[in-house]
């Protein structure tokens, strides 16, 4: 089983959501409050002034967000994220789950497309004034605990992040919009790099080949990579989460040392 540590960003997030709904079956899911109708045009929604951290904490502050009864450890709580351990009530997380469902429809959070729920995992997405929220809960590796984990993901539409000429949008899963291109990855990364600088976003820096970007509280990645050496293609990727504080140095953003030859790219 696949523990969070923290709200950091995950090194490969489609990859730790299918890893997770495997465990156990699937149970049936309650009705989406989007429709598809309105999902589609959330979509097509301009491109929004990413928000400061005052913003993002009256659309919701997940440091004092409720807790489930029987909550323990708490390992983060902050504006943008929150993450705790609790005791497990029943078989499976439904319970646990159901609690964070309802306290973000008290709050007006509507569900984006319909909640995955198994035995031993639960994810959806929420979205209010613009905001998407991903909630998890998962079985801990302790028996009879979950691992509850809401993260703002900001009110950044990240499909309509600038991208190279040419560029072939894919889709948006989890908050993360996927395009390809047919040039190459290092002349991708360079135009990527001056298109989302001209707008605004500043470099803090690299963690791994992910690129790391900030404008007000929202932190921006962004990964240019060879998609198959089969395709020669250059896949873009863009993916965005919501901070508690409207600015940071390269070493509060866990980067280690700045590259700083990468200002030239």
């Amino acid at each position: 089983m696949i523990s969070f540590t923290g709200c950091s960003p995950r090194a490969n997030l489609h990859e730790d959501v299918a890893t997770l709904k495997s465990a156990g079956d699937k149970l049936p899911n309650s009705a989406s409050n989007v429709t598809a109708t309105e999902e589609a045009k959330l979509m097509t929604q301009d491109e929004r002034i990413p928000a400061t951290a005052a913003e993002a904490a009256a659309a919701i502050d997940l440091s004092v967000f409720p807790l489930l009864p029987d909550a323990g450890k708490i390992t983060r709580r902050t504006i943008a994220c929150l993450e705790y351990e609790a005791r497990l009530k029943a078989f499976d997380v439904r319970n646990e789950y159901e609690f964070q469902r309802r306290n973000l429809r008290e709050r007006e959070w509507k569900e984006l497309s319909k909640s995955q729920i198994s035995a031993g995992y639960a994810e959806g997405q929420y979205i209010s004034t613009g905001f998407h929220l991903y909630v998890t809960v998962q079985l801990h590796d302790e028996p009879g605990k979950v691992v509850v984990r809401l993260q703002n993901n900001s009110n950044v539409n990240v499909s309509k992040l600038p991208v190279p000429p040419g560029s072939t949008f894919v889709d948006v899963k989890y908050n993360i919009a996927s395009y390809e291109t047919s040039v190459g990855v290092e002349e991708t990364k360079k135009a990527v790099r001056k298109l989302l600088t001209d707008q605004g976003w500043k470099v803090l820096g690299w963690r791994g080949n992910r690129l790391i970007l900030q404008q007000n509280a929202v932190e921006l990645t962004a990964v240019v990579e060879e998609l198959s050496r089969q395709s020669s293609k250059t896949r873009i990727a863009y993916w965005t989460e919501q901070l508690s504080t409207d600015s940071r140095t390269a070493g509060e953003a866990n980067l280690g040392k700045y590259e700083v030859e990468d200002q030239s790219r």
